[in-house]
């Protein structure tokens, strides 16, 4: 291996890299039952069609989610950091939306938004942005009459800050004058005297109900200097286009995304967010919106899934055109100079030859990790978990990219989806692996959904099997699928970006915790192979922590090779985190790569 700039473009040295548990907690295993006080009874436990306790939105109109409309600034969130690490943005709404028939969009090409940032120490600095509102426009005839027309979005760039400084700041209302009493403290660079600790706070599948605002408050109070928040914000497509407490999913209510704004900028006005498109920012219902392997760029009015989050909530790094869908789908920015975090989008073509797989596979190439070297990955859907609902459907996804995740030693994978939290051991291909990441499911934030309750291999007590085996997609289980269309696992929002002839799933040898076989959902095995298993029938080797309940994690950095993890669950606070980490970055990895993304790998078992 070579000390010039070139050296770590190395596989090996890219590999010489990795992240394992230490102390007192490592490499244990726990699996938490469904807790009665957080889904209000033990009934509730085993029935997912029984609602949680607080698992209802706050109601339109009430004073949790209301915002003024005499033009005073609301939902003030803010984003970042930009790549550079000294740039962040602030967004905000004055005015309330519109919703009507034959509704039109505004001229706001001469409108400007303004923001005056001043630190504790010296002037304050102004900086101006555009003002955009997007349209909802239906083409379902059942829903012309609930076209939606957003309030004034305002989106201004805040260059060149300085590292670790507190700043006050104030925006401008429709007016254009400066009002409000807002501050953040931005992050530190590479170059700042003292980078860490840095706190990083994850959370996923927030919504809008009295759990979220749980959450939000328990953010609040661990202190993050960051927020990544891996998609699922509103869920506004459970609600029907005309009435926002009518949740029947029948064209989204657009309203919800305001009334979301509202709930959260206690924590987003004076913290950072990092976000992520998922699922429920797609917002396919009742108009023109089409996804498939081919399809890589949107626009309104012609194909515009994505709509409502691309005008909220601009990447890192966007500096104009905003509210474009495209610029918005996956991005890469650096955390505090040290922790690089690449955001993919997986609803969208993430196959080999995709415009995404290319910008990624290259964005991962030109990563250092001499400068940044913790390497961070986000995308909404998990694929490693362990719950009944959306088990295994991301076997296609990882096939793509689980290689290229190993090759480039990311240390942690970070996803929601999964209305629950699980943390696994270091891991690859179904195994723990001393060379592979980390992946949180962190999708607890407390949406309208509820809380998943039960884990694959739990017995369901009102059949007593596993919930394993009641698994299926259109009636049909995984081994008959697997003989019949092995490409059809999974939900049609998720395969609609498939290329053809992807595989949706796969069968692993016996890990479990508990030991070896029986393993659930048996498919063939060749003469004098091992024994092949859709499910364990006990929590999985690679698992580490489980808990069907609702809270946020706060991963702080320590150093360039520590880092603590922590996850606390909502009904118990933040005096105890339930899950509690030390992970340390090792000087040498006895995996090696050998050759390209998808070559042979030897494995080194925990």
């Amino acid at each position: 291996m070579t000390d010039g700039d070139d050296g770590w473009l190395i596989p090996e040295f890219r590999r010489n890299l990795l992240v394992a548990e230490v102390g007192a907690a490592a490499y244990e295993h726990h699996s938490v039952p469904c807790d009665p006080k957080v889904v209000g009874s033990v009934a509730a436990c085993y029935s997912q069609s029984l609602p949680a306790v607080g698992n209802v939105d706050y109601k339109w109109g009430s004073k949790e989610i209301s915002f003024p409309t005499d033009g005073a600034p609301w939902g003030v969130h803010l984003t970042g950091p930009y790549p550079d690490g000294r740039t962040y943005l602030v967004s905000w709404y004055t005015g309330g939306p519109t919703v009507g028939a034959n509704l039109t969009l505004p001229d706001t090409s001469k409108e400007v938004a303004t923001a005056s940032v001043t630190p504790a120490k010296g002037s304050a600095k102004r900086f101006t942005g555009p003002v955009i509102t997007y349209l909802r426009a239906y083409t379902d005839p059942t829903m012309t009459s609930a076209q939606y027309l957003s309030p004034r979005i305002h989106h201004v760039v805040l260059r060149n800050l300085a590292p670790k400084t507190f700043y006050r700041y104030q925006i401008s209302d429709a007016s254009g004058k400066l009002v409000g009493a807002y501050s953040f403290t931005t992050l530190p660079v590479r170059e700042s005297s003292r980078v860490y600790p840095l706190r990083i706070g994850l959370m996923a599948d927030v919504g809008q109900t009295v759990n979220s605002s749980d959450t939000r408050d328990h953010m609040i109070d661990s202190k993050p200097q960051v927020v990544i928040h891996v998609g699922d914000n509103t869920y506004a497509d459970n609600y029907n286009a005309s009435d926002p407490d009518v949740r029947d999913g029948k064209g989204t209510n657009q309203k919800r995304w305001d009334s979301h704004a509202v709930m959260w900028e206690p924590l987003m006005s004076r913290v950072p967010l990092i976000n992520c498109a998922a699922n429920h920012e797609l917002e396919m219902s009742g108009i023109p919106a089409v996804i498939n392997y081919t399809t890589s760029t949107f626009a309104f009015p012609t194909n515009y899934p994505f709509q409502s989050y691309s005008a909220r909530f601009p990447a890192p790094g966007v500096t104009s055109n905003f509210g474009d869908i495209t610029n918005n789908m996956y991005f890469a920015t650096v955390i505090g100079g040290v922790a690089k975090l690449i955001t993919l989008n997986n609803y969208m073509p993430f196959q080999r030859g995709s415009p995404q797989y290319e910008w990624a596979v290259a964005e991962f190439a030109k990563t250092d990790r001499r400068k940044t070297p913790w390497l961070f990955v986000q995308f909404h859907a998990p694929p490693y978990h362990s719950y009944y609902v959306h088990y295994k459907e991301m076997d296609c996804f990882m096939s793509i990219w689980e290689d290229i995740f190993y090759e480039y030693g990311v240390d942690m994978v970070f996803n929601g989806h999964v209305h629950a939290y699980e943390r696994t051991h270091p891991m690859y291909k179904y195994r723990p692996d001393t060379c592979g990441p980390i992946y949180v499911t962190i999708g607890d934030g407390g949406n309208v959904e509820g809380p998943y309750r039960n884990y694959v291999d739990e017995i369901n007590p009102a059949t007593n099997k596993t919930y394993c085996e009641a698994l299926n997609y259109g009636g049909v289980g995984p081994v008959a699928m697997a003989a019949s269309a092995p490409s059809a696992w999974g939900p049609g929002y998720q395969r609609m970006a498939h290329p053809p002839g992807c595989p949706t799933l796969t069968f692993q040898p016996p890990s479990g915790v508990a030991g070896g076989p029986p393993l659930v959902l048996l498919n063939s095995t060749a003469p004098g192979g091992e024994p092949l298993g859709f499910c364990q029938s006990s929590q999985p080797l690679w698992s580490a922590y489980r808990d069907p309940s609702f809270g946020h994690a706060l991963l702080e950095l320590q150093s360039d090779t520590v880092a603590r993890f922590q996850w606390f669950k909502n009904v118990e606070g933040n005096k105890v985190a339930q899950d509690d980490v030390v992970l340390e970055r090792l000087g040498s990895c006895p995996n090696r790569v050998a050759g390209a993304a998808g070559g042979r790998r030897a494995r080194m078992m925990v």
